[in-house]
């Protein structure tokens, strides 16, 4: 490399890092390419091929299909090659299928967005639409198609179709449990959204290469990344608005710009990510205020959670119910309080043992670090709250905790591992029992370490 090379070298570096301390994303310094520049790097377009294009009903997918739609240079599309080679190929309209699984639990104001502006647009456009579904909990049942435009034989409006015959919501009541943050994972939105559109892309496309497009947003580095790992040779992933260099805020303008309405954000009601700041608190606070079905499914999800285990906040440090306390959301708050009055209820046996961190069959790990949490759940009684609630009042033994779902433990958790606890609570019923495997000998084992440590009761108790 000569002198000059690097004094040019020098002056770019130069050059980004001042736009970078005038706050310009790195992204920034690469996308937004247009499409001269485009076919001047690649050479022209290769001729299209059949397109997945994710729908997740929100801004950035939203923004990406109206673009496709209306303006024809955004279909020239950067593909990259299993062999990390690039091309260009230049997508028609006819090939394109748009696909959406739904959760079951998106707010109202997100099937309107799509009823009344998008759908529209797509129906005169031609695009396929099909809506899918997981058919049940476990991935025997598969998936059902929900709607698919392709078998219309009529003019008639398109229609959304938000749920089918499972939603998210089904299995956390069934888990006892709220969507898991650890390590900003998103479990939920896999098990919801990943799993059913790749089995409804293998029946489609089987071995076929197509184009995967998924609307992350310029900015989500790290999302496509991640996504960029599951490219295979059939499945070529691609990123438009990273291509267009179009950040959430770009999209949003955009749609204002188009339809004139701010896009709704597409998530589930009770989605930990949605909340956990002041800020994002006060949003979702205003939608279910607008929509109190969704406040009162947040909040009795969690309630049941929380029940179970005291440290299933929806948002890590504040619950759904503080938030909706503080947001003043007094209706919300009294719709929950009569659903969990109504429904039925049950009293659960929950039995834990935290491992130290690092343990396995070969090592004792680190006893004064936590590890693994397993879980034991069983149902003993079912009836009305108020049934429920009074049998673990008169209870003779253990420590009562009154409350929304009250609580009576039996064994308390130490602070060396592993240790045990152990507690029945009243809450609304439909938990599903569960006992991981090798619990039964774990809780045993425990119990000899523990001893009476923690017991509450004045007799042992008997797993």
């Amino acid at each position: 490399m000569t002198i000059d090379h690097l004094d040019a070298l020098g002056r770019a570096v130069d050059a980004a890092i001042a736009q970078l301390d005038y706050g310009v994303p790195a992204w920034r310094l690469w996308g937004g390419r247009s499409t001269a520049d485009l076919i001047a790097e690649h050479g022209e377009p290769g001729p299209s091929m059949p397109v997945q294009l994710c729908n997740g009903m929100g801004v950035d997918t939203a923004a990406i299909i109206t673009r496709l739609i209306e303006e024809p240079d955004s279909r020239v599309l950067l593909i990259t090659d299993h062999d990390g080679g690039k091309r260009l190929i230049r997508v028609d309209l006819a090939d394109i299928t748009v696909v959406t699984a739904m959760t079951g639990d998106e707010f109202d104001e997100t099937r309107a967005a799509m009823q009344d502006h998008l759908l529209p647009l797509m129906q005169s456009a031609g695009l396929r639409y099909v809506q899918i579904s997981r058919a049940g909990q476990s991935q025997e049942d598969g998936i059902v198609e929900l709607d698919d435009t392709a078998t219309h034989d009529t003019d008639q409006p398109w229609q959304m179709f938000m749920r089918g015959p499972w939603a998210l919501s089904d299995e956390l009541f069934a888990a006892g449990t709220v969507p898991q943050t650890a390590a900003a994972s998103r479990r939920c939105s896999y098990r919801a959204k990943g799993w059913p559109l790749d089995q409804w892309a293998r029946a489609e496309y089987g071995g076929a290469e197509r184009i995967h497009i998924i609307g992350f947003a310029a900015e989500e580095t790290a999302r496509v990344d991640k996504d960029m790992s599951y490219s295979h040779v059939s499945r070529r992933s691609v990123y438009p608005l990273r291509q267009w260099g179009w950040d959430r805020e770009q999209c949003e303008v955009y749609l204002l710009n188009r339809f004139g309405i701010l896009w709704p954000r597409s998530c589930c009601a009770y989605c930990p990510f949605a909340g956990g700041s002041k800020r994002k608190n006060a949003l979702l606070a205003d939608r279910w205020r607008a929509e109190p079905t969704a406040g009162v499914l947040t909040l009795v999800l969690e309630a049941t959670a929380l029940a179970l285990n005291p440290r299933m906040k929806l948002f890590k440090d504040i619950s759904a119910w503080q938030v909706a306390e503080q947001q003043k959301l007094d209706e919300v708050l009294a719709a929950a309080e009569a659903h969990m009055d109504r429904c039925e209820w049950a009293i659960y046996d929950v039995q834990r043992v935290v491992r130290p961190k690092g343990a396995t069959k070969d090592s004792s790990g680190d006893g004064s670090a936590k590890g693994q949490t397993w879980r034991r759940t069983v149902t003993k009684h079912t009836g009305t709250r108020r049934e429920m609630t009074l049998m673990l009042a008169r209870a003779q033994d253990g420590r009562h905790q009154p409350g929304r779902t009250p609580q009576l433990w039996l064994i308390d958790p130490q602070t060396t591992y592993p240790t045990r606890e152990r507690l029945l609570v009243a809450a609304p019923a439909g938990v599903e029992d569960k006992e991981q495997d090798g619990f039964g000998a774990l809780w045993a084992a425990t119990s000899v370490l523990q001893g009476t440590a923690g017991q509450l009761t004045k007799h042992p108790i008997n797993a």
